[in-house]
């Protein structure tokens, strides 16, 4: 590969993030060019070719993916497709990045990593929440330096109003669309993940209080996806924890709170970051530059391909291993809700 090589992308659904975050982190990185789009709809690909300057439109996937002039593909889909979609795009020998949640559920997610494990060449990359960022390398640090002394108790609530319109059904709240995703359980599991570490076991409850919904055009539906969430067990480290999920909630809250034997951290996403030492009151931190790390996804992306293309070392976060991990939890969380007992994550998730 040539060092100013262009590298050629295919996106496969192009909504809200796509338009808001990718397309516009691509177009300011040099030597990479957007190609090819497959909507839902050939109206709506043309919307966003006009306005991303794409010159190719398709009205299937397939074909898109089919293309033999293709580097890479972005798939920003619902879930319902994101398995067989990057199955499809690695088999093809294209780099795949998946936009977030994984996929639908668990047998899907370890498709979805033995199809990327048989291809080790080619990067595969999950699109991280944003909640990781700004922060991620000053929690890790003060984690890793044993800062708040041996975790003891981690604490997460999340709390919004997305479920409260009772005229309409999200593809949020669409089991054929999400499958065992749920609320924002997913995107704070990724975080939990790569900050503290995954469950050893874990117990839920789920419960739907509004279980029907009554659309503008009069049809009544039936919500299928849980609206309220209580989360507990065991970490891998040692630490207990304790999540609160709620999408009816009339004032929002997404915070983190994590207790060790030595000192508190606490973490108001999108606002402020608080630190005490044991015994002493929580106190705004000033979390200096260079530990902080802003949106950077597409950049992590091209440079990993273009590390793959010339084959050498790449790494991205998260990629579908750390996806199979968060989906290990997604599955365990209904498991658990559903055999009323706590659940291990090991044997028979791995």
């Amino acid at each position: 590969m040539q060092k100013n090589q262009t590298i050629r992308i295919g996106f496969i659904g192009a909504g809200s993030i796509c338009q808001t975050r990718h397309l516009p982190g691509l177009a300011k990185i040099d030597h990479v060019e957007v190609v090819a789009v497959c909507n839902r709809s050939r109206e709506s690909a043309q919307r966003v070719a006009q306005t991303f300057g794409i010159a190719d439109i398709h009205d299937n996937w397939q074909e898109l993916v089919a293309r033999d002039d293709l580097d890479a593909v972005f798939i920003g889909t619902w879930p319902y497709m994101h398995s067989e979609m990057a199955q499809a795009v690695l088999r093809s020998g294209k780099h795949c990045f998946c936009q977030a949640r994984m996929c639908m559920d668990l047998p899907e997610a370890r498709e979805m990593l033995e199809v990327a494990q048989s291809h080790p060449q080619l990067v595969n990359m999950i699109c991280p929440p944003p909640m990781r960022m700004p922060f991620e390398p000053w929690v890790q640090r003060m984690i890793r330096e044993g800062r708040l002394g041996e975790l003891t108790l981690v604490e997460l609530r999340v709390a919004d109003g997305s479920n409260l319109d009772m005229s309409t059904l999200s593809w949020r709240e669409d089991v054929r669309y999400s499958g065992l995703q749920m609320l924002l359980m997913g995107i704070f599991a990724e975080t939990l993940n790569a900050w503290i570490g995954p469950y050893e076991t874990l117990s839920a409850n789920l419960r739907i209080p509004l279980p029907t919904k009554t659309l503008a055009d009069g049809t009544a539906v039936e919500v299928q996806v849980p609206q309220v969430a209580v989360i507990s067990g065991q970490l891998a480290c040692g630490a207990l924890c304790v999540e609160h999920h709620t999408g009816l909630a009339t004032e929002p809250v997404m915070q983190l709170t994590i207790h060790g034997t030595t000192g508190t951290m606490q973490y108001s996403f999108g606002d402020t970051i608080r630190f005490a030492k044991m015994g002493e009151a929580l106190a705004p931190v000033d979390v200096p530059a260079q530990l902080q790390r802003g949106w950077t996804v597409e950049q992590d992306f091209v440079q990993a391909v273009r590390a793959a293309m010339t084959g050498a070392t790449w790494r991205v976060t998260p990629d579908f291993a750390e996806g199979m991990q968060y989906m290990q939890k997604v599955q365990a969380v209904h498991d658990s809700a559903r055999l009323g007992r706590a659940m291990p994550l090991e044997s028979p998730y791995l």
